[in-house]
């Protein structure tokens, strides 16, 4: 049986919902619903609010209220430092939130644990662990699927355009630096003066992973 795929909403109406609605209705699995109290953990939050300085506020209450999820933000900015929090410019075209909801739920590669540096990756471990001491670095949900794409490749060199389409969910054409944020984000976790871990690599076209023998 396919998992529930649950949604919740906080919009000024019910007009999204509906919207939403018609074309991922519950026969097929999702529930999308009004944001009311503390959302599933394993779903998916989209905020669409009248005034986008309510944006930090908003996703600062959900954190306080133990949601750790993702969050799509409807004209207004992710709050600082939660990778997985997403901001998308208005005009909203329904196709694009439709394919950002889908690609929360893709199907993932099937990733042997690899070794990267001196970490040890493995997709269902939600921390890259340091082979040598153990020490722990939390990964959010898209930094771990960027990881896996990339480990998929086998040192290839993956685009910018396949990252955006395979991870989330948009076409190429896109004006967006969301890939070019998330790779900032996830060096600044990673990168240490231990030389061995660079091996996330930026080249001209796109980024490849130096993966260990």
């Amino acid at each position: 049986m396919a998992a529930i795929r649950k949604v919740r909403i906080s919009a000024p109406d019910d007009s999204l919902i509906r919207a939403l609605s018609e074309h991922r209705t519950a026969r097929d699995g999702w529930r999308i619903a009004p944001l009311d109290g503390s959302p599933e953990a394993d779903g998916l939050v989209i905020l669409d609010l009248d005034n986008p300085d309510e944006s930090a506020v908003s996703v600062a209450a959900l954190r306080a209220g133990g949601y750790a999820g993702p969050v799509l933000i409807l004209g207004g900015l992710p709050q600082e430092g939660e990778p997985d929090d997403e901001a998308i410019a208005r005009p909203v075209r329904l196709g694009t939130l439709l394919a950002r909801m889908d690609a929360h739920w893709a199907q993932t590669p099937d990733i042997a644990p690899a070794q990267l540096g001196p970490y040890e990756f493995v997709f269902a471990d939600p921390v890259l662990r340091h082979t040598e001491n153990g020490a722990p670095i939390r990964l959010t949900e898209l930094e771990r699927k960027l990881l896996a794409y990339l480990i998929d490749a086998k040192g290839g060199l993956v685009d910018r355009a396949q990252l955006l389409l395979r991870v989330w969910g948009y076409s190429a054409g896109v004006d967006t630096h969301t890939v070019e944020t998330h790779i900032w984000r996830l060096r600044q976790k990673i990168e240490t003066d231990d030389p061995r871990t660079r091996f996330l690599m930026t080249e001209a076209g796109g980024y490849r992973l130096i993966l260990n023998a």
